[in-house]
């Protein structure tokens, strides 16, 4: 259910595409080839970018997140399924396409379609 709703979500982002540089049963939602959200299949929730390093660790302590698997660094957290709600999903899923987005340099950037942040708020 969650992971539908994931890829639901992803393919509505303006210049999103679906990847699998890892295998078949890794999913990768990149932004101009920027990875912004990925899991397994199966999996018990959805790595995504936070704002920054002390963001990732805030939500870590508040218990809203897990330390990524196999993303250490450069602010990556596993929201997992069972403690997020649809909305809390969306939001962070939005986010962290956001936060890559932003991150691009200003060719990649023209060449996307418009975003609207608000567009995309759960």
């Amino acid at each position: 259910m969650f992971e539908e709703f994931v890829e639901r979500h992803c393919k509505s982002l303006p210049g999103a595409r679906l990847a699998d540089p890892f295998g078949p049963d890794m999913y990768v939602w990149t932004v101009a080839e920027k990875m912004f959200a990925a899991y397994t299949k199966g999996s018990t929730g959805v790595s995504i970018r936070a704002r920054s390093a002390q963001e990732a660790q805030k939500m870590i302590q508040q218990g809203k997140a897990v330390s990524a698997p196999y993303l250490k660094s450069g602010g990556w957290v596993m929201v997992e399924w069972r403690n997020t709600s649809p909305h809390e999903l969306r939001r962070y899923i939005t986010q962290s396409y956001a936060q890559v987005r932003a991150e691009l340099n200003p060719n990649q950037q023209a060449s996307l379609p418009p975003f609207d942040a608000a567009q995309f708020k759960g």
